[in-house]
């Protein structure tokens, strides 16, 4: 069975280039073409003998996604609607800004946990993305901006990131290799709605990566309305999760907390939010909310309430953020692009 060669670590290409009676220093050659040239097709890597070449495409392919649709913003953040080998269709989004170019990227073809601020679950699972495909996002991105430097990743495109644990981790591991695309593990974040159990693991991989935690409410009563994984691994669960990542990684944790105009905006909210992070190293970023993916019936927060709760928590010690909207001309929160095309598709027949 031929597989797609970027779901292979170096070390991995190397044992299997060997066993095919190759040197190990080709498989570092392959992946400079892949990695570092961004190139694809076997046939043009040209420090490869013929033979190497013959032997790789007897076993591998590279499987790039097809580009469906490209939307681009006036801000300039620009969503790629792509398609897989089996016609699944995911995300991605490239976030320019002033030093830096971010790439989100999805890590599976749906979600099972349906938050309520999120459309990549509304047409249900359907399965997990294998690392060359997720790798295969930030590659494809890469090729389609200017000057084709990605300088940071989030896994928050479309599924959640620790669901898909194995692939997720394989693709990480694959973009920091120094033969890769040595990307820093710094330079890359997790978000995710809060698989405790998980975040625990994540704690053991000795990569400091970065950690964002779509959080919302600081009660259990309220976060479990908007984020029904609470319900599993409620803020007992999570925080101590949480804790543990932060002592191992010694990183500063994220909250994403997504304002609701009259439902977690209030003084005992901000409280319950200061005491519930108390003593961890950790910043809260502050959305105002979008409601063009809830299906839950919320307004966005008014200016002042936006105000009073950011000086609520600043005033109390906490690091605080207001991210501001991008790419809200384009339909780019996660899942939105896909869900409409989906619709459409069905409405069409097809």
């Amino acid at each position: 069975m031929v597989e797609d060669i970027r779901n292979l670590s170096l070390v991995e290409l190397e044992k299997n280039l060997t066993a095919g009676g190759f040197p190990a220093y080709r498989a570092r050659q392959v992946f400079d073409w892949l990695y570092k040239k961004g190139v694809g097709d076997f046939a043009t890597m040209a420090n490869l003998p013929h033979d190497l070449k013959a032997f790789l495409k007897s076993y591998y392919t590279v499987q790039s996604p097809a580009i469906e649709k490209i939307q681009t913003s006036a801000d300039l953040t620009q969503k790629f609607l792509l398609r897989l080998k089996d016609r699944s269709l995911i995300e991605s989004v490239s976030i320019p800004a002033k030093s830096r170019l971010t790439a989100c990227l999805s890590t599976q073809v749906g979600c099972r946990y349906s938050c309520a601020f999120c459309a990549s679950g509304i047409a249900g699972f359907r399965r997990n993305l294998d690392a060359g495909e997720i790798i295969g996002q930030f590659l494809t991105i890469a090729a389609h901006v200017p000057g084709g430097h990605i300088s940071n990743v989030v896994f928050m495109g479309i599924g959640e990131p620790l669901d898909n644990y194995e692939n997720l981790l394989r693709a990480i591991r694959i973009l920091n290799d120094e033969q890769g695309v040595r990307l820093g593990a710094r330079k890359m974040t997790i978000s995710t709605c809060g698989l405790a159990p998980a975040i625990e693991r994540l704690s053991r991989e000795k990569l400091q990566l970065e950690l964002s935690v779509s959080l919302h409410a600081a009660t259990d009563e309220k976060r479990s309305r908007l984020l029904p994984v609470n319900k599993r691994f409620p803020l007992e669960t999570l925080m101590r999760a949480l804790r543990v990542y932060a002592q191992a990684t010694k990183r500063k944790i994220t909250f994403e907390y997504v304002l609701l105009r009259a439902f977690n905006t209030t003084v005992e909210d901000a409280q319950a939010l200061i005491g519930l992070i108390r003593g961890l190293n950790a910043r809260v970023n502050l959305i105002p909310f979008n409601p063009a993916v809830s299906r839950l019936g919320f307004e966005p927060p008014v200016k002042l309430e936006v105000l009073f709760f950011k000086s609520y928590l600043e005033k109390h010690g906490v690091d605080v953020t207001l991210r501001l909207p991008r790419g809200s001309d384009i339909s780019a929160a996660c899942g939105q692009l896909r869900y409409q095309t989906l619709q459409g598709d069905k409405e069409h027949g097809a």
